[in-house]
């Protein structure tokens, strides 16, 4: 049995949070290596520590703490068509976006004050994992994508073997009694909050990846 691999350092967006920003952004931009897309969806999570995959730049401290996915973007700017790099880039947007809006103006400072907060945090995430997958309906199609092996490049902060090795945890995560997760209620969060988070970093990815679109006409 596999054993669940848990996140560390700043709590952010989950696993499968990630991979259904990434499936709704390739759903929109009609994304034909979908699997590279995704992988790179899920890829800044698949080392630890997390520090140099996140691009993370300032201070928890001071309240200044951000992910740096511009400097991530002119770093592998010669990769630009590679959609592995792209999903990438979508993933450090929505963890930005986590960060600013819900780790360091509340989160933080509940988990920090409440260890029972930190434990229904997990919880929570547990749960949403079903609850998320049975909304948005292509569990199925996750699954599918997700057994196709591409081949993707190694960047300096994780490399391909480490997302090869990531993706068993991330199809357990869609392991789950349906029945049991729709009766159970959250605690710490809310689930229009949660669909909220994911519709807003698909927007901004879409919007940013436009941009980068954009951009590589002149490059």
């Amino acid at each position: 049995m596999l054993k669940l691999k848990k996140e560390g350092g700043l709590k952010m967006g989950s696993r499968i949070m990630h991979l259904i920003i990434a499936n709704r952004i390739a759903d929109r931009l009609s994304i034909e290596n979908r699997t590279e897309f995704l992988l790179g969806g899920i890829a800044p999570d698949a080392v630890s520590p997390k520090d140099d995959s996140h691009f993370y730049t300032g201070d928890v401290q001071e309240f200044n703490r951000s992910i740096d996915y511009q400097g991530f973007f002119h770093k592998y700017r010669s990769h630009i068509e590679n959609q592995y790099i792209l999903g990438y880039y979508s993933h450090l947007i929505a963890d930005d976006i986590w960060l600013k809006g819900f780790y360091l103006p509340w989160l933080r400072n509940r988990m920090e004050t409440n260890k029972e907060i930190f434990q229904q945090y997990h919880n929570d995430f547990r749960l949403l994992n079903g609850k998320l997958l049975d909304y948005y309906g292509f569990k199925d199609d996750l699954r599918k994508s997700l057994s196709i092996q591409p081949n993707i490049i190694d960047l300096d902060e994780v490399k391909s073997k480490d997302v090869i090795n990531f993706i068993p945890y991330v199809i357990g995560d869609m392991d789950y009694d349906s029945d049991l997760v729709e009766k159970e209620k959250l605690n710490v969060f809310t689930f229009d909050q949660i669909v909220g988070y994911i519709e807003t970093s698909v927007d901004l990815g879409l919007l940013k990846l436009m941009k980068l679109k954009e951009f590589s006409k002149g490059y």
